[in-house]
């Protein structure tokens, strides 16, 4: 076989407009319908073949006006052409439509046109190797292995095929002989396996020989490993392993879809370092290079088809999903980085696409399992996957709390599930959050319990891409949810993802909280036993707040849920705090002695410094009752406390007492739901026994915020 270059320079009409130079592969913004072209030279061929490694999202392909043939996007095709080619000049024309197709184009992404992988002539003899699937069973503890290579040639009759396996070091361990093709079956002792601690390859050479001649040779790394599901978890290699990693478009910057071996090199590099074990190369099929990067590299991926929140109950996009899946498991299941194949991404399944998605998967490749990215409901999902043959569960639990992810592990228990996406913009720039959400799910690792369990969690998302079609964090076009930024710069979370991974696999403590930078309180709690107006009432009242501002400053504010510390059981603090408003007065009982008692909260959702009311004005008064005296003191605005919220329109803020300190930052909306949280020690002159405190508003239109009273 000798391959021949199509690359460089082409010429480009988009619709009926003039021609104009255009150098291949290329992604461009979508224009609808182009015409490329180029003219080349062949001789000397036995038989002549054109390969298109990838465009979008259709293309018809002709050779000198006769049409070889329909693409569909991102999947390698070869046309044989050698009847068809002239003496001289041949003219090559590939017409791309790359916006009005049922399957193709999707609203989740920035959908580029073009070319947008290699193009080749390719010469081969009158027979060659047309495919090569190597896979293995692992046994004797995985110290040995049953061999397995299915060998398919053009035109195998009367030729002889030799398969050999090379170690790293270039030695031959095995070498099979047989006459035509077909499955070629060994034993072989002694074997070293792939993981990402330990990416370990063999090269495999398979020769197809027409009598002494070789006539064409097939060369690929391969892999020995067992990728599996054990009830509540996955195994590889016989070992429990719990997936971490991240969702990965092959966009990098502008680039689209072609982006070139040394630029994904570096990606995955920087993947790599992160400690993650697994990439999600989402949502289509991505360059043949990726994958073969993922093999050296010690890197477990999975691949897609090209689906998001696509109508699979519409034939064209089941037919054409249908196919990418199958060209590119037929391209990439030898490799060993390869654990699963998804079917889908977020879609309105069918129970007959699920089935026949499953069906293609196990038809091509039994080794491996299949699922979905899923972010249907857990009860929908449940039934589904199980009646569709699916061998995970998968879910997308997006949510400003942890609740929903694990409603998610109690329902979907009989089988490992995966969170095949997760975090996103409730995690970006939010490093609290994103650590206790890890740390929960390696709680759900561990556990392996039918009351909830976790086999893996794939960040959303690696880095930061174009999209021109979400809210925030979408800004100017650039969706803002990656750990790097479209130039590979380290975001916020970045170092906090990176550290949390790599305690996933140790047995964790209990959480100790939601949200960002949430001290403990030392002491004893004191119970609160009367008092405080109700929370959603003066949740709803927070528009005064705004209204009071200057306008410059005003923005609606979405409180979705509230100054609440979501966490079951945080020792001595109300989940929802206590609010003081209009002369209220909230009592802490109490029969303990101290020497001192620790105020938490000490925030107004409306008013509150630096937003509102007047610095120094007097908000509460607090009454401390211990040993037959009563201690009072003032608390007052921007010397004890201050606003709840650590944002204003556009901009952050810090809310600073002069006397308090704080106690607790968190978030369940970056741009609306910030907030903070504040404490006051107050000594007493010796220790005494603490009868009760009372904490009373003043009635200055306030309403003050406590989560707890602590004796020390």
């Amino acid at each position: 076989m000798r391959k021949v270059s199509l690359n460089g320079i082409w010429t480009r009409k988009i619709g009926c407009g003039a021609e104009s130079e255009q150098i291949v592969p290329f992604s461009a913004l979508a224009v609808g319908r182009s015409t490329l072209k180029r003219e080349f030279t062949a001789e000397g061929f036995v038989r002549l073949f054109l390969a298109l490694d990838g465009i979008t999202y259709h293309a018809s392909v002709y050779l000198n006006g006769i049409l070889l043939g329909e693409m569909l996007p991102y999947c390698e095709y070869e046309f044989e052409i050698g009847k068809y080619v002239k003496e001289g000049t041949n003219e090559l024309t590939v017409e791309l439509e790359d916006l009005d197709l049922s399957f193709g184009p999707t609203p989740g992404w920035e959908n580029f046109g073009g070319i947008i992988r290699d193009v080749s002539l390719i010469y081969r003899d009158d027979d060659y190797i047309s495919d090569v699937f190597f896979h293995s069973t692992l046994k004797n503890e995985y110290r040995d292995a049953s061999v397995t290579f299915d060998v398919k040639t053009d035109r195998g009759a009367g030729k002889r095929i030799k398969a050999e396996l090379f170690d790293a070091e270039g030695i031959c361990v095995l070498s099979c002989l047989r006459d035509g093709d077909g499955r070629i079956e060994s034993e072989l002792e002694g074997i070293k396996l792939w993981s990402p601690d330990d990416p370990y390859l063999y090269t495999l050479s398979v020769t197809l020989y027409d009598g002494d001649s070789a006539v064409d040779v097939y060369v690929q790394k391969v892999g020995f490993r067992e990728f599996s599901c054990d009830r509540h978890r996955f195994l590889l290699n016989g070992k429990h392993i719990f997936l971490k990693g991240v969702c990965k478009h092959e966009m990098i910057g502008d680039s689209g879809h072609t982006v070139t071996p040394e630029q994904i090199e570096e990606d995955m590099r920087m993947i790599k370092a992160t400690g993650s074990n697994f990439v999600r190369l989402v949502h289509y099929p991505h360059r043949r290079e990726t994958v073969e990067i993922a093999d050296r590299l010690g890197l477990m991926v999975s691949e897609e088809p090209g689906l998001w929140w696509s109508d699979t109950s519409d034939e064209e996009v089941a037919r054409g999903s249908l196919e990418v899946l199958e060209r590119t498991i037929l391209r990439d299941r030898s490799h060993p980085s390869i654990v699963f194949w998804l079917a889908f991404n977020e879609c309105r399944f069918t129970e007959k696409f699920l089935a026949d998605s499953a069906s293609v998967c196990r038809r091509l490749d039994p080794t491996r399992p299949v699922s979905g990215a899923n972010c249907m409901s857990d009860e929908d999902t449940l039934v589904h996957f199980n009646k569709c043959g699916f061998d995970f569960y998968t879910m997308h639990p997006y949510s400003p709390s942890f609740d929903r992810a694990k409603r998610s592990a109690q329902t979907l228990c009989d089988k490992p599930l995966l969170f095949t996406e997760w975090g996103g913009h409730y995690v970006y720039d939010n490093p609290g959050y994103m650590r206790d959400c890890i740390r929960k799910m390696a709680e759900l690792y561990h556990s392996a319990s039918d009351e909830g369990a976790l086999a893996g969690a794939i960040l959303w998302c690696w880095a930061d891409y174009n999209d021109f079609n979400r809210g925030a964090p979408c800004i100017d076009g650039e969706l803002f949810e990656g750990i790097v930024t479209t130039d590979r710069k380290k975001h916020l979370c970045y170092d906090t993802f990176c550290e949390e991974i790599a305690r996933i696999e140790q047995a964790p403590a209990p959480s100790e909280y939601e949200y960002v930078q949430l001290c403990e309180a030392s002491g004893e709690a004191l119970t609160l036993i009367s008092g405080g107006a109700s929370f959603s009432d003066a949740l709803s009242d927070t528009a005064n707040e705004v209204r009071a501002l200057p306008f410059r400053l005003q923005r609606h504010r979405r409180l979705k849920v509230g100054p609440v510390l979501l966490r079951e059981e945080i020792p001595g603090i109300s989940l929802t705090p206590a609010v003081l408003c209009d002369r209220d007065t909230l009592v802490y009982s109490c029969n303990k002695r101290a020497k001192e008692i620790t105020l938490i909260g000490l925030t107004s959702i409306n008013k509150g410094y630096p937003i509102g009311g007047v610095l120094g004005e007097e908000v509460a008064r607090v009454k401390i009752f211990c040993s037959g005296s009563v201690k009072e003191i003032l608390l007052r605005n921007g010397r004890e406390m201050t606003t709840v919220f650590s944002t204003i329109a556009s901009s952050r803020i810090e809310p600073v007492a002069d006397l308090a300190m704080r106690f607790a930052e968190f978030s369940y909306d970056k741009n609306f739901e910030k907030y903070v949280i504040n404490k006051l020690t107050i000594p007493l002159c010796e220790e005494a026994l603490i009868d009760r405190v009372e904490i009373s508003s003043l009635s200055r239109g306030y309403a003050l915020l406590m989560y707890g009273v602590f004796s020390d």
